[in-house]
């Protein structure tokens, strides 16, 4: 079941969240990191990628277009390879221990 109400600050609740994180994205990953332990893992996972989402829409218009290309490219090739090393085990011979 989900975390109680009361052991969630409010500005981790969803509409002030979404506000904070229209006005201020870095700053709303940056909060979501500290509260960790304390949101469930559905709202630990909407709010982390809500606050990524609108973190990257935030450095677009901050970063010159060739910059940002370069390190949307970047950090996509990182992923691409990130997931994929996870798919094929992780390194681990033989699978789970």
């Amino acid at each position: 079941m989900g975390k109680n109400k009361d052991e969630i600050p409010y500005y981790m609740r969803n509409v002030p969240f979404f506000f904070l994180t229209a006005l201020l994205a870095p700053v709303a990953v940056l909060l979501v990191l500290l509260n960790w332990d304390k949101l469930s893992t559905q709202m630990r996972n909407n709010h982390l990628t809500f606050s990524i989402l609108m973190t990257m829409l935030y450095i677009s218009k901050i970063l010159s277009d060739g910059l940002f290309k370069i390190i949307f490219a970047v950090f996509t090739w990182t992923l691409i390879l990130f997931v994929t090393y996870i798919y094929f085990g992780g390194g681990r011979k033989g699978g789970k221990p």
